[in-house]
C-alpha cells in the first residue's frame, strides 16, 4: 500500500519510488546507496562466477539523472571466452533505458542473442593492473564484427564485494557523458 507524500514522492511498504525526471521508477534506496567509487581493482579481481541477477543503477556525474533496471549475467558460451587480449567470461542483458541518462544506445542492451548480447563483460590486465568492463549494446558486442570507433557505452568496474560491483561509466561518440554505477545482487 502506497501513499502520496508531497507532489511527486510515493511512500510504500518496502521501498519508496521517486517519480521525477530521470528517476522514474527508481527505488529511493538504490539511488541513495549508489555512491561514487574511485578505487582500483586488485590484479586478481574477476567477475568469473558472478553470473546472476542484479539491480543496476546508473547516475550521471552531476547526479541530476538516474536510471535503474535489472542486469542479468550468464557464462559466455564456449569459444567466446577470449576477445583479443581480453577474456569475456560473462555476457547478458539489461532492461535499463540508456536515454534516461543521455547515454548512447549501440544496439539493444536487452538482447539475449549469444552472438550479439546486450552486455559483454571484458577482463584484461597485466602483471600489476586489472581492468573489467561491461560493454552495453548488441551492435557493440557482435561476434561477427569488431567496432573500433564510433559510439560506446561502457561500465568500468572499480570495486567488487559480496553484494555486487560498482564503478564508473561513460558513453559517447562526438560528445561524452559519464557518471558512476552500482550493481547489487538481487
Amino acid at each position: 500500500m502506497c501513499r502520496e507524500i508531497g507532489i511527486a514522492l510515493l511512500a510504500c511498504a518496502g521501498a519508496s519510488l521517486i517519480d521525477v525526471p530521470g528517476h522514474a521508477g527508481t527505488p529511493v534506496s538504490d539511488v541513495d546507496s549508489c555512491k561514487t567509487t574511485t578505487g582500483e581493482l586488485t590484479r586478481d579481481a574477476t567477475l568469473v562466477g558472478a553470473d546472476g541477477r542484479y539491480r543496476l543503477v546508473l547516475v550521471t556525474r552531476t547526479g541530476d539523472r538516474t536510471v535503474s533496471g535489472v542486469l542479468v549475467l550468464v557464462a559466455s558460451p564456449p569459444g567466446r571466452e577470449v576477445l583479443g587480449s581480453a577474456s569475456t567470461p560473462l555476457q547478458g542483458s539489461t532492461d535499463i533505458d540508456l536515454r534516461e541518462v543521455g547515454a548512447h544506445r549501440i544496439g539493444d542492451p536487452a538482447s539475449t542473442d549469444p552472438n550479439a548480447p546486450g552486455v559483454l563483460v571484458l577482463e584484461s590486465g597485466g602483471r600489476d593492473t586489472r581492468q573489467i568492463l561491461l560493454r552495453l549494446g548488441s551492435d557493440a558486442n557482435r561476434v561477427d564484427r569488431r567496432l573500433y570507433d564510433g559510439g560506446r557505452t561502457v561500465l568500468r568496474v572499480r570495486e567488487i564485494d559480496a553484494d555486487g560491483f560498482s564503478g564508473t561509466w561513460e558513453s559517447g561518440a562526438r560528445s561524452s557523458i559519464a557518471g558512476h554505477f552500482c550493481a547489487k545482487r538481487l
